[in-house]
């Protein structure tokens, strides 16, 4: 995954994204087809079959004979499966210029799931091939993501230094259509253009705000670095939050597990001391381990401004972080705009839902529920600057249309990442 990442950052042509994608997917393909492959043992083997002898070649080493083995590896082949499209998700940031509102609006459909045996996968590898040979057109496979599940492919046609993409839907049987997919595409497409209604069941539009987007995941690098030293590393992060990273292989080499658990909780007590948190309001937080290729909306680690390596461990949970945040800083970012809250989490909750509201705000004219993915994702995980982000809250209330879910679209975010 390093050398996928370094690759990736190398690719500046048409002509590089479309090897890069053939070589990625050709990982994929072959990661896809080890884990069917297992599926069917397990199968075998809870029909009391006996192991066949064109079965795939054990990873792990362990007893062939034993269902719970092959369940063990069908489990990692999943895992390895989305660390790779992960990748896939990072190239589709990277040719939509980390321009979000694309993503969001075609990551609203159900995601098809593994390509592997998927009917339409000879037309689609074939449309990105020939259009290669013939056009010299880089074509984005949509399946290859995990973060884009509406339309099979986006192919990219240059104009001069510029590029002009276009949305496909490929069929196996060029007179088969399928309304209701092309609907949702044409959605999508007005959604970003004109600020329409996304596509899917949800209601919801693309509220586009004009303040650059401002982050504060350059902390996380000084974290993750000084965590590759002393194994656990804690910072206070602006916009009274605090950060703490891991890097579970120095850690493992220092400490035994219990004592790494106790070395965090501490490191994780000076950060919040050092925040000026500890003790003040409703503390929440949110972990980086086990989200790769989660959720489609959020950046994938492979474009975080870090090296590959860290990239790489973040995606592996060979590193991980966490950042703590109290109700109290929201809230007094959120008054200073003039917006008054409310305070929706119970103390004594120990999990939240994604769609969970955490917090109403009301500038007067109109109140909304910030839900617990965006504030997961932004104010914690990519550790956004808290007074824009509060001033962007206050220009949805402004902007948004009743009746739908706003989706801000900050300015200039392509500068954090790229």
């Amino acid at each position: 995954m390093e050398q996928l990442i370094a690759a990736l950052r190398q690719c500046g042509s048409s002509e590089d994204y479309y090897h890069f994608q053939q070589d990625l997917l050709a990982k994929v393909l072959a990661v896809q087809t080890h884990r069917a492959g297992c599926r069917r043992v397990v199968k075998l083997l809870g029909q009391g079959k006996r192991l066949p002898l064109d079965a795939p070649e054990l990873r792990s080493g362990e007893e062939a004979t034993d269902p719970e083995t092959w369940e063990l590896e069908v489990d990692v082949c999943e895992r390895v499966d989305r660390q790779l499209r992960s990748i896939a998700d990072a190239l589709a940031w990277r040719v939509f210029n980390f321009d979000r509102r694309l993503i969001i609006a075609l990551s609203r459909n159900q995601h098809p799931g593994p390509m592997v045996g998927k009917p339409g996968l000879i037309a689609e590898r074939a449309f990105v091939t020939g259009s290669w040979r013939s056009d010299r057109r880089f074509v984005l496979l949509h399946d290859l993501t995990t973060c884009l599940s509406i339309g099979d492919a986006t192919s990219f046609r240059e104009v001069g230094n510029e590029y002009e993409a276009y949305l496909h839907e490929i069929k196996s049987d060029p007179n088969r259509r399928e309304s209701k997919q092309l609907r949702r595409l044409k959605a999508a497409e007005e959604a970003i253009r004109s600020g329409g209604p996304l596509p899917g069941d949800l209601d919801g539009h693309i509220v586009p705000l004009d303040l650059p987007y401002k982050t504060h995941v350059k902390v996380l690098a000084d974290a993750l670095d000084l965590a590759h030293d002393r194994g656990v590393q804690g910072i206070k992060v602006p916009g009274g939050r605090a950060i703490v990273a891991s890097d579970l292989i120095r850690g493992y080499e220092r400490w035994s597990e219990q004592e790494f658990i106790d070395q965090t909780a501490e490191e994780h007590h000076r950060a919040l001391r050092r925040a000026q948190i500890l003790g003040v309001g409703h503390l929440v937080y949110a972990r980086s381990d086990d989200l790769v290729a989660r959720s489609p909306t959020m950046p994938p680690w492979a474009i975080y401004p870090l090296s590959p390596t860290w990239c790489a461990r973040l995606i592996a949970d060979y590193a991980m972080y966490f950042v703590t945040m109290s109700s109290e800083s929201v809230q007094a970012a959120l008054g200073n705009v003039g917006l008054s809250t409310e305070w929706m989490l119970d103390r004594d909750q120990t999990t939240v839902q994604p769609t969970q509201v955490v917090l109403h705000v009301d500038n007067g004219a109109r109140r909304v529920g910030l839900q617990w993915a965006e504030v997961q994702r932004g104010l914690l995980l990519e550790m956004a600057d808290m007074p824009t982000w509060a001033a962007g809250v206050a220009q949805l209330l402004e902007r948004g249309d009743p009746g739908y879910r706003p989706w801000p679209s900050f300015a200039e975010e392509w500068k954090v990442w790229k």
